[in-house]
């Protein structure tokens, strides 16, 4: 009789640590070259940086308390031209007569109080003058200085209501280009004075 042939079995391989499987689940762990490449770009790769944030303007004209008045109101708010006596400058003219004004030696304030301004509507604001001389005055009166750097300014309004109403206390000058100047309505200033002249206008406050 013929002997019958027998089939090979076919056995199904458990997976050994060189198997496909196990190369997979290798693969999927970080080696430690790995690491050192993901350490080495996370230092090589710097943080990105911000934009630098630019000069905002500064209202005034804001309530506060004042040491000498509790009516005081400071005129500033936001940041972009630095500091005099606690107060934030409102513009980059502002600035510049604070610097000169302190190499002369006057001493000067900025905003130390608000006013309450009425306009001819019968509508009422809060008018912070800009920079109050201490000690020095113009024909009897405190000497104010108001910086305007565009001759529609919605404080220029402010200002003329404030001398119709404390004109008899307040001399105020008006710096501003002279194309502000020529624009600016002459019931807003007592003198004005060009922003190139305000070193000879520094010079007559010091005497």
């Amino acid at each position: 009789m013929a002997a019958k042939s027998s089939k090979p079995t076919a056995k199904k391989a458990k997976a050994t640590p060189g198997s496909k499987k196990s190369e997979k689940a290798t693969a999927a762990l970080p080696t430690k070259a790995g690491k050192r490449a993901q350490a080495s770009a996370a230092v090589a790769t710097p943080p990105a940086k911000k934009p630098a944030a630019r000069p905002t303007f500064v209202p005034r004209a804001v309530a506060n308390i004042d040491d000498d008045d509790v009516l005081m109101a400071h005129g500033g708010g936001g940041a972009g031209f630095g500091r005099c006596g606690g107060r934030l400058l409102s513009n980059k003219l502002e600035q510049d007569l604070c610097n000169r004004l302190g190499m002369a030696g006057i001493v000067h304030s900025h905003s130390p109080r608000h006013y309450e301004v009425k306009f001819e509507d019968g509508k009422v604001a809060a008018y912070a003058p800009m920079v109050v001389l201490r000690g020095r005055g113009r024909e009897g009166k405190g000497v104010v200085i108001e910086a305007v750097e565009e001759a529609d300014a919605p404080i220029l309004r402010k200002i003329v209501s404030f001398r119709a109403q404390y004109g008899a206390e307040f001399y105020v000058i008006l710096v501003g280009t002279d194309e502000v100047l020529d624009d600016a309505p002459l019931a807003a200033y007592d003198e004005s004075c060009s922003a190139i002249n305000v070193n000879t206008l520094i010079a007559r406050l010091a005497e």
